[in-house]
């Protein structure tokens, strides 16, 4: 089981660890992740770096922080994030910070991997077409994209029929000449921007 702490500053993340244990009815998270960058990161990371000595969790990373956040607290702490769980889609591949994560031995977490349903990533053109290829969907082929790449993926959906089509990802493999074709659909921009 994962969480994410919302929390600013060492006591009150501390507290809603606990108090999210006591809430599931758990001895441990598998993962705790600071969701976003605030004003007392290091106070937050310490209280999750407690966590993870005292057991109560198995791993400890960030969510949305830039090479610099993740530096400061590599550089400060001795318990290393596992992972960076960051917006990377095909029109923001995140070239540079995955090359940052894996040099650091960080693993490279996507959300919003299809756009969060915006009609331009799914219903691209190039996408569209190479996913006839390769007789699989357009959701599927940008999965498998991503899992090529390194990088962890976490589609969201309500729909059994879409939940069963991303995990069916590993009966094919994308060539490197498609991939590349892929990795120019990169256009460097998130999602509001």
């Amino acid at each position: 089981m994962t969480t994410k702490v919302r929390t600013t500053g060492y006591e009150e993340t501390k507290q809603g660890i606990d108090d999210s244990l006591k809430r599931f009815n758990h001895d441990y998270f598998d993962l705790i992740l600071i969701h976003w960058p605030m004003e007392d990161d290091f106070g937050t990371y310490r209280a999750l770096e407690e966590a993870y000595q005292e057991g109560k969790t198995r791993a400890i990373s960030l969510s949305n922080f830039n090479a610099a956040q993740v530096q400061a607290i590599i550089d400060n702490f001795t318990v290393a994030p596992a992972l960076d769980q960051i917006e990377t889609h095909l029109l923001w591949q995140q070239k540079k910070m995955h090359a940052y994560l894996t040099s650091k031995g960080i693993a490279h977490e996507s959300y919003s991997p299809l756009g969060e349903g915006q009609p331009e990533f799914l219903e691209n053109p190039t996408l569209v077409e190479m996913a006839k290829l390769y007789k699989v969907t357009p959701a599927q082929l940008t999965l498998r994209f991503m899992d090529q790449e390194n990088i962890i993926v976490i589609p969201k959906t309500l729909d059994p029929k879409q939940m069963a089509e991303n995990l069916d990802l590993f009966n094919f493999t994308i060539t490197e000449k498609d991939m590349k074709i892929l990795e120019s659909l990169d256009e460097k921009k998130p999602l509001d921007g």
